[in-house]
């Protein structure tokens, strides 16, 4: 199979280009937005400070709200903001049924050694598992109800709150990307009440629909937040500012708050369904963990050589039936029979004319500012 000859990304990728020295468009596109990342970090920084220093004593009892899962990112993004910046921290988890045990005594032991506050929330069990099972019945896909509750409660409750901040451990610079227009996976607010509509009233399901309008447009979002600091919920991606080692990030965590890993990884612990995720994105897109360590070699934290055993190892993993299937299918309600065929399912036909110029819009609007 053919890859980037600078990161791991392999030629089954949805819009992949390689240019006459193999390098990857997605390679070229993260050089555009991220090349100067070492040389302005003290920049960045002081926007940071600025910006934490602006919301300050901005909202009622508490400066930010974190979203933490339980994973290495969002607790390391408690630890910044309470630890390093004092700021007056509410820690919220989004509850989507399938955490892990690891995750819920990390939980426990960073908002205990950190003294913040901390609430959790999510649909009931009987929703959640109504939604899984539906979005991959007509998708293949079923992790967006994850993927949009963790925002769109994160938003609620920072608006029941008074919260003027979001600080999160998401963020383009450490994303796992894809080529432009590839994307394998979508979690908007239009597209989920696409797959429901019919299907699940919406009043049953209203935790999934408190996004802003402009929220996936990030661009425009980002833009207008820089012009106009002070107007609605402002989200911060941390890593957009900070470097972002995993590994002195994982010490740090394990150092301070006895932050604990799996045995066989310290990424994605938060879900106990992780590994079949990965299982049906091998066998429906033929890469997994390509991705993940793509970006790792990006970011200068793992050479090539070492993502391309890491990817081979994980990907012939994820090819065989993880132990969860099982589980994960008794719990769903789900058959073997709902297997079949999942591999030609797509998200496409739920995602509107409107949300494609959007996308479009803000994929011309990004081109414009790196380019100015």
């Amino acid at each position: 199979m053919r890859r980037c000859t600078r990161c791991v990304l392999p030629e089954t990728c949805p819009k992949i280009e390689f240019d006459e020295n193999g390098l990857c468009n997605v390679c070229k596109d993260f050089d555009e937005g991220w090349s100067r990342f070492n040389l302005d970090k003290a920049l960045r920084k002081g926007e940071l400070d600025r910006t934490f220093d602006f919301y300050r004593h901005k909202g009622g009892k508490y400066d930010c709200l974190v979203p933490i899962s339980g994973g290495l990112d969002s607790i390391y993004v408690l630890y910044i903001c309470k630890k390093v910046y004092n700021l007056r921290t509410l820690a919220f988890n989004f509850n989507n049924g399938f955490q892990s045990e690891i995750a819920k005594q990390n939980i426990h032991n960073a908002v205990k050694k950190l003294n913040v506050d901390f609430i959790t929330s999510g649909p009931s069990w009987k929703t959640a598992k109504k939604l899984y099972a539906l979005f991959f019945r007509k998708t293949g896909e079923f992790c967006t109800p994850c993927n949009l509750g963790i925002w769109s409660m994160s938003h609620k409750v920072a608006q029941d709150y008074g919260i003027p901040l979001i600080v999160s451990g998401s963020s383009n610079r450490i994303a796992d990307r894809l080529p432009k227009g590839g994307r394998i996976y979508q979690w908007s607010t239009s597209y989920f009440k696409e797959v429901i509509r019919g299907e699940v009233p919406f009043k049953e399901v209203e935790e999934y629909l408190h996004l802003p309008q402009n929220f996936h447009n990030s661009t425009l979002r980002s833009l207008s937040q820089r012009v106009f600091p002070s107007q609605k919920i402002q989200i911060v991606p941390l890593p957009d500012y900070l470097d972002w080692n995993e590994h002195a990030i994982l010490n740090t965590l394990k150092s301070e708050l006895s932050w604990r890993q799996r045995a066989d990884r310290y990424h994605h612990i938060d879900c106990i369904m992780e590994s079949v995720n990965d299982h049906f994105k091998q066998k429906k897109w033929g890469f997994s963990a390509a991705m993940r360590y793509s970006m790792l070699v990006r970011t200068g934290q793992i050479t090539r050589d070492e993502a391309l055993k890491l990817t081979t190892r994980e990907e012939k993993k994820n090819s065989q039936e993880p132990p969860e299937l099982k589980l994960w299918l008794k719990l769903l309600n789900l058959s073997n029979k709902d297997l079949e065929g999942f591999q030609k399912r797509s998200q496409h036909h739920y995602i509107s004319l409107q949300e494609r110029l959007q996308n479009a819009t803000d994929k011309m609007l990004r081109k414009v500012l790196t380019n100015l």
